[in-house]
């Protein structure tokens, strides 16, 4: 197991194992990581030519420290692998992180490496005062049953919510054009209060990213209005497609939303949500060809999931919840390890920056 720099690594290798792993998700691929975080490295475990598991790196550098941070629009990475992983050797990427990142702010690993090595996380990362490890969540919802046995699992408030937001006629437009993301971006930018504000690079990326998922065909993005063609509110879907173990699985992730602030609790997503759920709910995937899948067979099963991305705050969850998902769990890893010189330095750059501030 090795750490690649970023010109290091062969991305045809990188795609070909996150495709071909249990693990799959979108966010992981080299082409998503290149417009997320543009330096991104990885550790790789390598053998016959072939990348057996890895695990990407959105590094940073600040007044000489390199550092892991979450990228924008990215919620779980972790590490991913085309076989099954012993314990040792998938604890050898936990100590190869601890070894090489000293300081690493909040990264996310994915569901499937919670739900498979929960104890080797907690036995690498024991310093439990340090709060080093995190269990942050998502919703996921599965859409391969009819429509009116999901709803049936609906929250009793939420079915009534969505009867009174469809008296209201609303509409969804689907929008293609990339400066169609602009109108999202401004509903949440006036909408949405962020302590340390909204990073310049925020946009930029979102419509990068939405043009380079447009491209590859993997992406929605709907505007809700009313009767006068106001419009309430947007939503952005991205398209995560996994083959493995001759199960195909399309997960639709809500990758981002907002609301007219004019409008912010009118239930309009709620009411378009619902409608989402409706049109991807029980589809037939016999005849779909599932892009970059070579084996896929007629024998294979079918599993739809629209992933919610919940944000970790309570309310937003119980939102998602409401709709009878079930809650996933992910680990997060946060921890400063560096020298004491360097802890020093770093809360001089901050006793600067309020001041000056």
């Amino acid at each position: 197991m090795k750490h690649f720099k970023h010109h290091q690594i062969d991305k045809k290798k990188w795609d070909k194992c996150i495709s071909s792993s249990k693990e799959n998700i979108i966010y992981a691929f080299s082409w998503y990581l290149d417009c997320v975080s543009p330096y991104w490295e990885g550790f790789i475990l390598e053998s016959n030519n072939e990348y057996l598991a890895v695990m990407p790196l959105p590094v940073k550098k600040k007044y000489g420290i390199v550092f892991l941070q979450v990228p924008l629009f990215t919620q779980q990475l972790g590490i991913f692998s085309i076989k099954k992983l012993s314990s040792l050797e998938f604890k050898t990427f936990l100590i190869l992180l601890q070894k090489k990142i000293k300081l690493v702010s909040n990264y996310p690993f994915n569901t499937i490496n919670y739900q498979d090595f929960s104890t080797e996380f907690e036995e690498v990362f024991c310093e439990k005062e340090k709060e080093i490890l995190k269990k942050h969540k998502t919703h996921h919802l599965f859409l391969q049953q009819n429509y009116a046995t999901i709803r049936q699992s609906y929250k009793k408030d939420t079915k009534y919510r969505i009867n009174q937001a469809q008296k209201k006629s609303f509409e969804s437009i689907q929008k293609t054009e990339i400066d169609d993301i602009d109108l999202l971006w401004q509903f949440f930018e006036k909408s949405v209060f962020l302590e340390n504000g909204i990073s310049k690079q925020a946009k930029p990326t979102l419509k990068n990213l939405f043009k380079i998922l447009k491209e590859k065909n993997l992406v929605e993005l709907y505007y809700i209005q009313n009767l006068d063609k106001e419009i309430l509110s947007g939503v952005l879907f991205a398209k995560s497609e996994a083959f493995y173990n001759n199960n195909s699985i399309t997960k639709w992730i809500y990758l981002f939303n907002a609301a007219n602030p004019n409008n912010r609790r009118d239930e309009s997503r709620r009411w378009f949500l619902d409608t989402f759920i409706q049109e991807k709910s029980n589809q037939e995937y016999t005849n779909i060809i599932i892009n970059n899948f070579e084996n896929q067979s007629k024998n294979s099963a079918y599993e739809t999931i629209l992933d919610f991305e919940s944000a970790q705050e309570k309310e937003v969850a119980r939102f998602y919840a409401s709709f009878g998902s079930e809650e996933k769990l992910f680990f997060v890893v946060d921890y400063n390890s560096l020298s004491n010189f360097f802890k020093r330095i770093q809360k001089i750059i901050q006793f600067i920056k309020n001041k000056i501030l």
